[in-house]
């Protein structure tokens, strides 16, 4: 009787049938009964926890450019140019009035001689009246693309170039906005 329970369904001694190696390798594919970490209820608990937003928080701070948190600051800026910068470019951008952007770029130009990487802030001193200040940012704005870095630009940036390119007094300028331009768009 033994022998028979072998030949119908397999098991040996337990009478289990016994599972083809395809069967296996299909359960093993399938793993988790969760198919993404977005799925697993003990993922979504961590990332609710306060800890992990507070570093979740911390690390886009770092890489979009915010508040450095705060033993990261006293590392990387320990006498607060980054964030006194960064400041002087929000009084900058929140001008009110043409005048007073005008003068707020100038003010922090003399401040920051080094212009940042930021390609918005850039675009928008290509719009200042002072050729120098347009020279300045043109500059930093072909080194950015030399360098590869201008790959999430402004939408206006092609017409304030061709802007530029049009109403400078400057031939070098007009011909350095136009060949900027043009290797943008390609």
């Amino acid at each position: 009787m033994a022998k028979d329970r072998d030949d119908n369904g397999g098991g040996g001694f337990s009478g289990k049938r016994n599972k083809s190696w395809r069967e296996i390798d299909a359960g093993r594919a399938k793993g988790s009964k969760y198919h993404s970490r977005q799925d697993d209820p003990a993922q979504q608990k961590i990332e609710r926890s306060a800890s992990y937003q507070k570093y979740k928080a911390a690390a886009d701070a770092l890489f979009t450019g915010g508040e450095l948190p705060e033993g990261l600051a006293k590392t990387f800026d320990p006498e607060g140019k980054r964030k006194a910068q960064k400041q002087a470019m929000q009084k900058v951008t929140e001008s009110e009035t043409r005048a007073d952007w005008v003068k707020a770029v100038v003010d922090y130009l003399e401040k920051y001689p080094e212009l940042p990487e930021d390609a918005y802030f850039l675009d928008s001193l290509l719009d200042h009246p002072r050729e120098r200040i347009v020279d300045k940012a043109l500059a930093r704005l072909e080194v950015l693309a030399e360098e590869g870095k201008l790959q999430k630009k402004p939408q206006s940036l092609d017409q304030r170039l061709k802007s530029v390119e049009l109403t400078s007094m400057d031939p070098d300028m007009q011909s350095r906005a136009k060949a900027l331009r043009e290797k943008l768009r390609a």
